[in-house]
């Protein structure tokens, strides 16, 4: 697979996500769900000299962004990453089932490809998870928090 496309889209994805952010920031998540028929993407952000992150979807409300250029960016940002999914698929790679791409401000970035089977798993459950393992963020609901605890206990027994 060629190295300088794969580098091409990788600037693409940051740079749709760093135009959708409104403010300084220090660190940002994406995760990305690519399969053939469903794509998912969403990411978190650490404002600059801040700890607590932003999820994306809260921006238009906590900085009067324009729905409409929202929903732009964030599409562009799900046609970015169905273009790797698609440059993984066109090589003839395994496919990712999902992504993990972490981008700080100063311009190192790493990435992460999963290839678990997700036809099973539930979506809100897949993000509990997620924001837990790549942020440490704890669940406020506790049936979500019960969830979180069972799991992370699933997973020291598979040890």
């Amino acid at each position: 697979m060629d190295e300088n496309k794969l580098n091409t889209l990788y600037q693409k994805i940051a740079e749709t996500v760093v135009e959708t952010i409104p403010e300084a920031w220090s660190k940002v998540f994406i995760y990305g769900e690519i399969l053939e028929d469903v794509q998912k993407g969403f990411f978190y952000y650490y404002p600059e000299g801040n700890e607590s992150p932003v999820y994306c979807h809260d921006i238009p409300e906590i900085f009067e962004v324009e729905k409409e250029d929202y929903r732009n960016l964030w599409r562009q940002l799900i046609d970015n990453l169905k273009e790797l999914w698609n440059e993984f698929r066109d090589n003839e790679q395994e496919t990712w089932t999902s992504l993990t791409m972490m981008i700080q401000s100063d311009g190192e970035f790493n990435i992460d490809y999963d290839y678990e089977d997700l036809s099973d798993a539930d979506d809100y459950e897949r993000r509990i998870v997620w924001e837990h393992r790549h942020l440490g963020l704890w669940p406020e609901d506790e049936d979500d928090k019960e969830f979180l605890e069972q799991y992370l206990e699933s997973k020291k027994d598979e040890k």
